[in-house]
């Protein structure tokens, strides 16, 4: 464990169905945080007084996650650990799973944009350079712009496919 800004960060796996995994990306977007972050809030929402004593049931790939715990959650947590005899592996997931359980299904993530799309906005792209390249130091400012916000929108549909 390493402590940081009155943060314990450990490591740790969490395990979750496809549909839960599904509701913590949801989360983490409609949040716009990073994992570590949310399941870290998850945690502190969650007291382990009020926790089930039935830890088995974990299921699905692990994700590795890093997690963030005052000194107070280190402890009820190293006392739940010795207490029941579990991992910490298990006690996260089923802590952030039940927290899931509890959200809405999330709606289907958009699909991507089609390749031909991507190929249209290059082509519109090198067009629009040309034109402004053709006019020289005459070219109008808001061509300028427009060049720069087309490009900015290239590189982050790239980045998503």
């Amino acid at each position: 464990m390493t402590e940081r800004r009155g943060l314990f960060t450990l490591q740790t796996s969490l395990y979750l169905s496809p549909e839960n995994r599904a509701r913590l990306e949801h989360l983490v977007r409609e949040r716009r945080s990073n994992p570590p972050d949310v399941v870290s809030q998850i945690l502190a929402e969650h007291p382990l007084s009020q926790l089930s004593s039935d830890m088995d049931g974990v299921d699905g790939e692990p994700i590795h996650m890093r997690i963030y715990l005052t000194p107070e959650q280190r402890q009820a947590f190293e006392t739940y650990l010795a207490t029941h005899k579990t991992t910490l592996s298990v006690l996260v997931s089923r802590i952030v799973a039940n927290h899931l359980a509890t959200l809405p299904v999330p709606p289907p993530a958009p699909p991507p944009r089609p390749k031909a799309d991507l190929a249209k906005r290059r082509a519109d792209l090198a067009r629009l350079k040309a034109r402004r390249d053709e006019a020289g130091k005459d070219a109008p400012a808001w061509l300028h712009a427009y060049i720069a916000q087309m490009e900015a929108e290239l590189r982050r549909l790239e980045r998503e496919t």
